[in-house]
């Protein structure tokens, strides 16, 4: 990706479309870009091949907004951050697909849990991508927030009787509560070994 994205950028340099000093900026953006439609396609596909495209894209769109702003775990290369992703898709998919949650008590214990948990923890900021207290400030409101209008949608679909819908937010809430807690872990036990490198 990176190769292909730096003769990219290589080329409009020399046709003199951008600068050569904005050519990091632009291969990163580049590279974002590419991996943001890679997430994309593999969400319609696996949509497709599971006959659960609305519950995958449903899945999508409740479950990045909250994850912009709530942080957690963050793989250390794109590669990885795709296969961890698609893996995660893939179970929503199957759980959805054999209705593993078919009990209306337990959409709601869940969604109050994995709630309760984003409210607490978020957001948990990455080695990758540090918080200063002005932008926890900001994230945490933009979190919350986000959070009350999936729950509100998630209160829709059980409304309107579209309990496979309903039951496909709650799980996008789960998953993010999951990173939240694995992302809370890896920074204790990457600051206990920062701690013990420096004695």
């Amino acid at each position: 990706m990176k190769t292909l994205t730096d003769k990219f950028v290589n080329n409009l340099i020399v046709k003199g479309i951008i600068k050569d000093e904005d050519k990091e900026i632009y291969s990163y953006g580049f590279r974002q870009m590419l991996v943001i439609i890679l997430n994309l396609f593999t969400v319609l596909v696996l949509g497709i091949i599971f006959n659960q495209l609305i519950e995958s894209i449903l899945f999508m769109i409740t479950y990045i907004p909250i994850r912009v702003y709530a942080g957690g775990y963050h793989a250390r290369t794109h590669i990885r951050c795709y296969i961890f992703s698609f893996i995660m898709l893939l179970v929503v998919l199957y759980i959805l697909k054999i209705q593993l949650i078919s009990a209306l008590l337990t959409v709601l214990i869940l969604t109050l849990i994995s709630s309760f948990t984003i409210i607490l923890l978020a957001p948990i900021e990455d080695e990758n991508k540090p918080l200063d207290e002005l932008e926890t400030k900001i994230y945490s409101k933009r979190a919350k927030i986000n959070l009350l209008l999936v729950i509100l949608l998630l209160c829709l679909m059980l409304i309107l009787n579209k309990f496979n819908l309903a039951t496909c937010i709650c799980i996008s809430l789960v998953c993010n509560m999951f990173m939240l807690i694995l992302g809370k872990i890896n920074n204790f036990f990457r600051s206990k070994y920062l701690k013990n490198s420096n004695i």
